[in-house]
């Protein structure tokens, strides 16, 4: 017989076993788990809920039932001692390896099952937001490499100790320290649990497709080597473990490849190509010539104030299907000093420099590959001595993930279907002053079937290319830029003077427009300019308000983009109360965080409580009740807070907090998720409430609210702390107290 013969006659036999029948019956229950109690994807989205999480969960609970089948079907010929009778007709190595692949090929049978059994629930579930693409690639890179790389250890254990127990030990080990700490932001070390810190409903997931491939093509050359290896241990002809290995040794090939994979595993681990290699910790900014300053956001080293940058140019292609940016950046740069200077370059450590020209000459540079702090790492080049300079740097590649933000897998990113993209990942950071009119414009070439939007003016279509690409024309007069593209509707409005822009994804075309976005955004804005104050927006430099990828983690701004993570925009996101009573309040809810959160910034080291929410949630409630009235703003406002306040103060853990330390942390970041809720979403707002009545009515705490949103706050300027709108209402601390908040509460807001 051949091995095709032994695998057919092996297959049938599994799976007309019961236990493989049972196994497979409960890896197809094991989807279930990731609805409720294992969502390692967390709930912002609908994708992580629908569909990550059940993936994971499969992933998981199959890995670990077919360990235990695999351990099952190997250990059968010793117990039931018919090794001699199997050996006497075929290789133990041939029927290791046959058995092997039946294996494999169950765990792929049932992970199509899988597939195909939750498909219509998931399909319903996500409903506008549904991708078969996603679906596929989710089960296929997420769950059916967790089964074959648990086969693969459980059975390379088995044959090296041919003991069940003791090898169901080595891999419940091997389990634990995946989902352990120790390699919780390693995306390497997870080869069972694959890093899923979020999923993308509206754009795409590929960070996490490519770094979860990364990890199972290391693990799969680690664990398929120790299985070859494990091959040479099958016992042969009643001989024990090191008379088996020595009699099976003498096929060489197999030790060889076993080894060769092994070192692979290990060059791939070292030569791992999507996160930096900066420490993990901010580096001392003493340090101004090796990397050691701290970079935020494109921010740069101290000023070589003889080079000054009068005006910035690209041309840039993101080529989507590499994750690929090739640019080519001219530099407008005057040398007051007639001297030759030496110039550092900003760059993300996914790039290389191609080439350094000046005024038309090359110039040598040196890549220090001094990855620090927020991706990026230093070029050395020196600049001639004339007084005009014209610089051009020819540079490429992929942008890397921040060593830092590892655990959440959030970068700059080049998607086939989405692009975010700035600082020293779209252009190189001179360390030289910028003129205070100096500006940036460019071209950008991207898939034609994105949107591209850009800070600064709108940006606008110069050319199709005839290659599926269109190229656009960008321009900043801030002297950078920060770029978006996916596949966006677009919805303009001008309201109050603010002209303003909302881009969102197309998934979410039909559930907008059903809400009434656009009376949602005009009335918002209306509101919001009346009561505090226009935005700094103007015709040429619109406001645009931007959905943006779930990797951002709740949003941000930069320049006149206001992005608000997809989260925003989930069914569960619209019906949270503590925002707003129905989901167009929830939406009124963000785009109030124009105002207070972006246009206006809270916070207070000496109380945590106040941020941008309470002043948000203030503000709806305040909207809501000039156009619904009282009654309506008291239950669904007013009412709800206070009641959430009784409720948290009858919870026995905050009567009693000398029991916190009893509960096991999941609780405790629970309780302390609640606690948080209730002061920033209730409490604060009760507190304004308060100060409201006090300070003689709605007109007088309006005009205390604008003077703060237009001049900021005087003990942290431009922010606004606690005290600043203390200090602005006349009040005290006292005079804000809260009857109804648990006994303690405000001396332990005081001490935060």
């Amino acid at each position: 017989m051949n091995i095709l013969s032994y695998l057919r006659v092996e297959q049938g036999r599994l799976f007309r076993s019961k236990t493989t029948l049972l196994i497979l019956a409960l890896t197809l229950l094991c989807p279930l788990a990731g609805y409720s109690l294992y969502q390692p994807a967390g709930t912002t989205t609908t994708a992580a809920v629908a569909l990550a999480n059940p993936v994971l969960a499969s992933g998981l609970g199959g890995a670990v039932l077919f360990a235990l089948l695999t351990l099952f079907e190997l250990d059968r010929m010793k117990r039931n001692q018919t090794e001699v009778l199997t050996d006497s007709i075929v290789s133990p190595l041939v029927l290791g390896a046959v058995k092997l692949v039946a294996l494999l090929m169950a765990a792929l049978s049932v992970t199509l099952l899988t597939a195909i059994v939750y498909l219509p629930y998931t399909f319903y579930r996500m409903n506008m937001v549904f991708d078969f693409v996603e679906y596929s690639k989710s089960v296929v890179i997420l769950m059916l490499p967790s089964l074959w790389l648990s086969i693969l250890a459980s059975s390379a254990f088995y044959q090296i100790f041919r003991r069940v127990d003791l090898s169901f030990i080595l891999l419940a080990a091997l389990v634990y320290f995946s989902l352990s700490k120790l390699a919780s932001d390693i995306y390497l070390l997870r080869w069972i649990n694959p890093l899923v810190p979020t999923f993308s409903s509206d754009f795409s997931n590929e960070v996490v497709y490519r770094t979860a491939g990364y990890s199972r093509l290391v693990w799969f050359a680690l664990l398929l080597g120790l299985w070859l290896f494990s091959l040479l241990c099958v016992r042969h002809h009643g001989k024990g473990l090191f008379g088996s290995l020595a009699h099976n040794g003498r096929k060489i090939y197999v030790p060889i490849i076993a080894v060769l994979l092994v070192a692979g595993s290990f060059y791939l681990y070292a030569n791992e190509p999507y996160i930096d290699h900066a420490p993990m910790a901010e580096p001392d900014t003493s340090d101004v010539t090796g990397g050691g300053m701290s970079v935020m956001m494109n921010e740069q080293k101290p000023e070589n104030q003889p080079l000054k940058v009068l005006h910035k140019q690209a041309n840039i292609v993101l080529n989507t299907a590499r994750t690929r940016l090739d640019g080519t950046a001219i530099y407008q740069i005057q040398n007051t000093s007639h001297q030759r200077q030496k110039g550092i370059m900003n760059l993300n450590p996914g790039y290389k420099v191609d080439k350094i020209a000046a005024n038309g000459k090359e110039i040598a540079f040196t890549d220090l590959n001094n990855d620090y702090y927020l991706s990026s790492k230093d070029i050395n080049f020196e600049l001639p001595a004339d007084e005009s300079i014209n610089l051009e740097i020819t540079y490429g590649g992929s942008p890397k993930i921040p060593s830092a933000d590892r655990m959440v897998l959030r970068s700059s990113r080049i998607d086939p279907k989405y692009i975010d993209i700035m600082g020293n990942a779209l252009i190189p950071a001179l360390n030289a002053a910028t003129a205070e009119d100096c500006d940036f414009s460019g071209e950008v070439t991207i898939p034609g079937d994105l949107e591209l939007i850009s800070t600064g003016t709108p940006a606008t279509v110069l050319r199709s290319n005839g290659d599926g690409t269109r190229t656009w024309q960008v321009h900043d007069p801030r002297g950078r830029a920060t770029l978006f593209a996916g596949d966006y509707a677009k919805l303009e409005i001008n309201t109050g003077g603010t002209p303003v822009f909302f881009y969102y994804g197309k998934k979410h075309q039909k559930q907008l427009e059903e809400l009434g976005i656009r009376k949602i955004l005009e009335d918002t804005i209306a509101y919001c300019t009346e009561h505090f104050g226009p935005l700094p927006y103007t015709k040429e430099m619109p406001l645009m308000i931007l959905m943006s990828h779930a990797y951002s983690f709740g949003g941000g701004a930069a320049g006149n983009i206001s992005f608000m993570d997809e989260s925003t925009y989930t069914k569960e996101s619209l019906s949270d109360p503590q925002k707003g009573a129905s989901a167009t309040e929830v939406l009124a809810h963000e785009i109030v965080h124009q105002w207070w959160g972006i246009g206006r910034f809270m916070m207070d080291q000496k109380n945590q409580d106040w941020s941008s929410e309470g002043l948000t949630v203030y503000t709806t409630y305040r909207m809501m009740k000039e156009k619904h009235g009282d009654e309506y703003a008291n239950k669904y406002y007013v009412d709800f807070w206070k009641n959430a306040l009784e409720n948290q103060k009858s919870n026995f853990y905050v009567r009693h907090p000398e029991y916190i330390k009893l509960l096991p942390e999941k609780y405790v970041a629970q309780l302390q998720n609640m606690m948080w809720d209730a002061a920033v979403y209730k409490k604060v707002p009760l507190q304004i409430l308060k100060a409201e009545q006090q300070v003689g009515g709605e007109k007088k705490m309006d005009k205390i609210l604008a003077e703060l949103f237009q001049n900021g706050g005087k003990e942290m300027p431009p922010m606004v702390t606690w005290h600043d709108f203390l200090s602005a209402c006349g009040l005290t601390e006292k005079a804000v107290e809260l009857d109804i908040l648990p006994a303690g509460s405000q001396e332990g807001a005081k001490e935060q």
